[in-house]
């Protein structure tokens, strides 16, 4: 499931294979939430570089990426436990780069 929120934000989900359905992005698409509350640890194992290379891409061009996982499974991604903690990372982000902090 993909779905577009606020214009500006996409969330994703993986299935059980570790594939998402083609994201039906827009130019205003800046931020994206990879919900993988329902994917089991050995599928994230098996995306878990692919994620983190998806995140860099993202941050190179300004916006966020913010994964939505109950366990931790990389240093270098921002893993949050909830949806809503997922959207409040994403607003603090997008506040400190309107300040360019």
């Amino acid at each position: 499931m993909t779905k577009i929120v606020n214009g500006n934000t996409v969330i994703f989900t993986l299935n059980n294979k570790g594939e998402f359905e083609n994201l039906e992005l827009t130019k205003d698409v800046k931020n994206f939430i990879a919900d993988l509350t329902q994917v089991n640890e050995e599928i994230i194992s098996l995306v878990k570089n692919n994620l983190t290379k998806f995140g860099h891409s993202i941050y190179s061009t300004k916006g966020s990426f913010v994964v939505v996982c109950n366990h931790e499974f990389d240093e270098d991604l921002n893993i949050v436990p909830t949806m809503q903690e997922a959207f409040d990372f994403i607003d603090m982000e997008e506040i400190e780069r309107q300040l360019e902090l």
